[in-house]
């Protein structure tokens, strides 16, 4: 991503190019592409709960590694080529569901929001996410959906970005992070 990338973002956004920065390296720890079988993809992570949720639970008996009912950490990908291999199944079963139950690029946004974000189908979506630049307006286009985001991610308020980007579950694990990471891209 270069410099105009994300000063070009930060603009649309109104935040600072650090903020945006933060937030990617966070994220992804600030990879957008990784090497999977010789070829580059976006880091994923699908999320077996919605998965499962997507596909009515019908593959909780046969795949309990990839869909589940509730929020399991223990099943979540260790490794790039687990992660892949996982979306790949899924994607055998349901691609649809896989692609919006997978957390897509170096800002690892949800598939299940390709609507709200302005794409007809979630694989317009995942495409998108199959290039820094696409990972990047996957990004301004989430953000500038949410008010609440875009305000916190203005003011700098990391706890409340925090809450809002990963949920409120996560906020003590995020918010030092993103601070941290703004403290070093300020400089």
């Amino acid at each position: 991503m270069t410099e105009q990338e994300y000063q070009a973002a930060a603009t649309k956004l109104g935040a600072d190019v650090a903020a945006v920065k933060a937030v990617a390296e966070v994220e992804a720890s600030g990879q957008s592409m990784w090497t999977i079988a010789g070829h580059p993809r976006p880091p994923i992570r699908l999320e077996a709960h919605w998965f499962g949720k997507l596909t009515d639970y019908r593959f909780n008996d046969s795949h309990p590694h990839i869909s589940r009912q509730q929020w399991t950490p223990s099943v979540a990908a260790k490794t790039r080529l687990e992660a892949w291999a996982q979306f790949d199944e899924a994607s055998a079963l349901d691609e649809r569901a896989a692609i919006q139950a997978t957390s897509w690029g170096l800002f690892q946004i949800m598939g299940f929001h390709f609507a709200a974000l302005g794409f007809p189908t979630p694989y317009e979506f995942k495409a998108a996410a199959f290039t820094e630049a696409g990972q990047l307006d996957l990004f301004v286009r989430f953000i500038l959906a949410n008010r609440p985001l875009q305000d916190a991610l203005q003011r700098k308020d990391w706890h409340a970005f925090a809450a809002g980007y990963n949920g409120p579950g996560a906020v003590d694990v995020y918010a030092p992070k993103i601070a941290n990471a703004y403290e070093r891209h300020a400089r």
